[in-house]
């Protein structure tokens, strides 16, 4: 008998559109209908626009695994709104022979009218989306053109104060920049130790750190977070210093007038730099960001700002590169597990000799008092973990008790999972047999209306949301559980690391190093490596920073 998946998904928890009960008891009439078999998929407040959702991602699993023969859903937006994702799903399934059925479109992907309609449908799909989207982006684009702060993470140097204001004989919430006189006088003091002679990024990313400030959430200060605030017209004044450099410098929009940039408190703020891209963002071109004077005030002046900008653009001009003298096969594996930040490579004479060591970004680009991890020799620690690895194919006892150490993790992680996926599964049944009883109730005219209405609403909203965590568990479940360490497997992935190694081009012996390590962590002697294939082992080696033609400073 064939199987259906009933996939549906409701985007919020409101009254509109039908609900993910009603989405899956169409499904399972039409499944009875044909004497089918059925499994339910399903998505809580879950928005349409990408398809990386727990309930869809088990669902294509299932039908990857021979598990499914037909895809039924409500209605086609249900799937996706995105024309692209469901066009490449439905050849997905088209390749592999699954059916697709779309039970208030009327659509079958068995007929070539039925694939032509379900693209039309979706495309005005994708369109009421883009629609919306574009409607609230030119309202915001509106508002920046007014100096209105459009939202977002506060920026250091200012707080927000909300006002309510009467607008049209309504009450309209507000939100403004103020400038926050602590954090402001250290933004003047980052813009004064930059353009010091020797003042730089790093720099003033250490002198922060060295006194104790910290970012508007509380953390150590990094170079990026250094680099936006010398970067951010918001803190500069509009003057016509600054008017001058924006219009001879850069290709941004400019859209006040000359005679506006005229030195009074408001500061600059941008708008339009970035552009949505997938489930992030990316930069748009220059010309096409905004700069507008806003409602705020500003804290450096334009000349400040000026001579900071163009010695940044002179820095990063001449800003030197790291040769491939300085690459280890290991990058971007190794990090620090005193304060759990990465690990780069830098370069080093010693004794005439030229050295590569691993050493703490936090201790490298923050401030040495942040973490006191030492420096690592990268050949020897390279030297350790491939010999480490080799080592294992002649030690099969050890790769037994790691095994079963592993299998027994495994085993103790799925517990509070499972424990916690069979209480929300007794949660379930007892919400749907109150509902039963109020069904039974309103029949039977014993409890008003109202108040069954009333809990009718709340239960569905916490089975919904039981439904939601449920999914997660099984997903977590079958995804970081679902398989366990073979002895044989290993063994056999081990000789072949041994057998080919050596042998091997530097990219290649990276790119199969990075197949193999998934972690390597360092604190001062001590060596935590994490392997795909194995659990994590821990050993000391303390030649790391004893050799005397190797002493971490």
């Amino acid at each position: 008998m064939p199987t259906a998946a009933i996939y549906a998904r409701k985007s919020k928890a409101t009254d509109k559109g039908e609900s993910l009960e009603n989405q899956i008891n169409r499904g399972k009439a039409l499944c009875e209908l044909r004497e089918w078999d059925h499994v339910v998929y399903e998505d809580y407040d879950v928005s349409g626009k990408t398809l990386e959702r727990p309930g869809f991602e088990r669902m294509m699993k299932d039908i990857h695994n021979g598990k499914i023969n037909y895809v039924v859903c409500y209605k086609l937006d249900r799937i996706s709104r995105s024309v692209n994702d469901f066009s490449n799903l439905i050849e997905e399934l088209n390749s592999i022979d699954i059916g697709f059925i779309c039970i208030k479109d009327n659509f079958d992907t068995s007929t070539p009218m039925g694939r032509a309609m379900m693209y039309i449908t979706s495309v005005f799909a994708q369109l009421e989306r883009e629609t919306i989207a574009e409607r609230v982006k030119d309202n915001m684009i509106d508002r920046a053109k007014m100096g209105k702060w459009n939202g977002g993470p506060v920026p250091y140097g200012f707080d927000l104060l909300k006002e309510t204001i009467e607008n049209n004989g309504r009450n309209k919430k507000i939100s403004k920049l103020v400038i926050n006189n602590d954090e402001a006088a250290k933004i003047k003091e980052f813009y004064k130790w930059y353009l010091e002679s020797d003042g730089s990024i790093r720099s003033n990313t250490t002198r922060a750190n060295e006194k104790g400030y910290k970012t508007k959430n509380r953390t150590d200060w990094s170079h990026n977070q250094m680099s936006r605030i010398l970067k951010n017209p918001l803190y500069c004044i509009a003057d016509p210093e600054v008017y001058t450099y924006f219009k001879n410098n850069t290709d941004v929009q400019i859209i006040n007038d000359k005679e506006d940039f005229n030195g009074t408190t408001n500061g600059l703020m941008y708008y339009n730099r970035r552009k949505s891209h997938k489930k992030t963002t990316r930069k748009r071109n220059k010309d096409e960001w905004i700069l507008a004077i806003g409602e705020h005030h500003g804290i450096i002046s334009g000349e400040i700002f000026k001579s900071v900008q163009e010695k940044l653009n002179f820095n990063k001009s001449r800003a030197p590169r790291e040769g491939k003298s300085y690459i280890s096969p290991l990058s971007g594996l190794v990090k620090c597990d005193r304060c759990d930040a990465s690990m780069s490579v830098f370069g080093s004479n010693k004794s005439k000799k030229r050295y590569r060591y691993f050493r703490c970004i936090t201790k490298e680009q923050k401030a040495k008092v942040l973490c006191d991890n030492s420096n690592v020799r990268a050949d020897i620690l390279e030297d350790l973990i491939v010999n480490h690895i080799i080592g294992l194919c002649d030690n099969k006892k050890l790769i037994q008790e790691l095994i079963e150490n592993g299998n027994n993790e495994i085993e103790n992680n799925k517990l509070p999972l499972v424990a916690k996926r069979n209480k929300f599964y007794n949660k379930l049944d007892s919400i749907e047999n109150e509902i039963n009883n109020l069904a039974s109730a309103l029949g039977k005219g014993t409890l008003p209306e109202l108040i069954i209405k009333k809990r009718y609403k709340e239960l569905e909203k916490n089975k919904q949301d039981i439904k939601t965590r449920l999914n997660n568990i099984e997903y977590e479940l079958n995804s970081s559980y679902e398989y366990s360490y073979d002895l044989e497997s290993i063994i056999q992935y081990i000789k072949d690391f041994k057998n080919s190694y050596r042998y091997l081009h530097f990219n290649e012996k990276k790119k199969l190093l990075k197949s193999i390590v998934k972690e390597i962590r360092i604190n001062r002697n001590i060596v935590k490596l994490e392997l795909y294939f194995l659990p994590s082992q821990k050993y000391d080696s303390s030649s790391f920073c004893l050799r005397k033609d190797m002493d971490s400073y």
